[in-house]
């Protein structure tokens, strides 16, 4: 199994709860976590994207680094985790992504990678006079954004003609280091997501969930592959600890904590048609993505357990958050990920 953890270029923490958490955003922090997920063997970082607002619940007023931006610094600080932008269709053009993308591929060697994401958030979008459009032409936008990105990375003289963008012979150099090109994540639960995933993606991300939800989507996918091989990989919050009684303790005190007026504020701002679908507990949106849902709560030999049963059923990579990532990163990495794979990773 592999594993990649967030970037903290989104201040505020990722859960919507009052309890004590990282919350910091700022570059020496982002330097310091991106270095230590280096020297663990954390195979990549993803700094997610927000112009309003934080991923979290937590009051901050530190706003968000561009992951773009961020990726450039980290890629001078790090030499092996590869580095990982979500990526909003409606605020950056393919051509623009395609040029910035293959540019940071080369600065970092070839450890760039996007996670596109259609987008949820309307009031983002329209604050900042951003044509909100109807789920499925989002979706169609996503997938049309893909080829011409995909396109000006393998191809020259590169012709494009679709509803949303259109390239006329267009040539970008350098290429990206990463041969065809670098993979390509994608979020998103619908059928819609799945579909443009199949045909266009490389890693099909997917919101915490239980077992039995998570072999649903990847059995959709894969009927709409035809036999294109595609990876999948999920986002999950661990709580891991010596003892099952720990981690339950900590668990039920950041559920009692719950910060309900920033999930009732997060579930009204929502627009989507897959993500959430199934979350019907407060617990279920507490932690970000639907982290909890995942199950990776308990001993570090349960939390191990659960992981190996998700790599069971296809799963490849796992997106993990931690309340404390600085000190929980490297626990985990000493005391979980040597009891689901079969090698042991320096954590000095």
């Amino acid at each position: 199994m592999n594993f990649l953890t967030w970037g903290g270029n989104v201040s505020g923490g990722f859960l919507r709860s009052h309890v004590v958490q990282e919350k910091r955003s700022d570059i020496a922090y982002n330097i310091e976590l991106a270095q230590l997920a280096d020297r663990l063997g954390v195979e990549g970082i993803l700094y997610p994207v927000r112009y309003v607002g934080r991923i979290g619940g937590s009051a901050s007023d530190s706003g968000q680094l561009d992951p773009l931006s961020i990726i450039s610094a980290m890629a001078m600080k790090t030499e092996k985790v590869h580095l990982l932008a979500a990526i909003l269709p409606g605020f950056i053009h393919p051509v623009t992504l395609a040029k910035a993308g293959a540019t940071l591929d080369v600065i970092s060697n070839g450890r760039f990678h996007i996670n596109l994401v259609s987008g949820w958030f309307k009031a983002e979008q329209e604050a900042f006079g951003i044509e909100w459009i109807q789920h499925a032409d989002r979706y169609r936008r996503s997938e049309e954004y893909l080829q011409v990105v995909k396109g000006l990375w393998t191809k020259d003289n590169f012709h494009f003609d679709g509803d949303f963008y259109k390239i006329n012979g267009g040539t970008l150099s350098p290429k990206p280091i990463q041969k065809p090109y670098p993979a390509i994540y994608q979020g998103g639960n619908s059928e819609e997501s799945q579909r443009i995933a199949a045909a266009n993606s490389d890693i099909y991300f997917m919101n915490g969930a239980p077992v039995e939800e998570l072999i649903e989507q990847i059995e959709a996918v894969r009927g709409f592959t035809n036999k294109r091989t595609v990876k999948y990989a999920v986002a999950a919050y661990v709580i891991a600890r010596e003892t099952e009684e720990e981690a339950q303790r900590e668990y039920a005190h950041i559920l009692e904590q719950a910060d309900e007026a920033a999930i009732e504020q997060f579930k009204k701002s929502k627009e989507t048609k897959g993500m959430w679908k199934n979350a019907k507990e407060i617990s279920d949106f507490v932690a970000n993505n639907e982290g909890f849902r995942v199950g990776l709560i308990g001993s570090y030999e349960q939390v191990a357990e659960k992981i190996k049963a998700l790599e069971a059923i296809g799963i490849e990579k796992i997106l993990i958050a931690f309340r404390h990532p600085l000190q929980e990163l490297p626990v985990f990495y000493e005391q979980v990920v040597p009891r689901v794979n079969s090698f042991a990773l320096n954590t000095k």
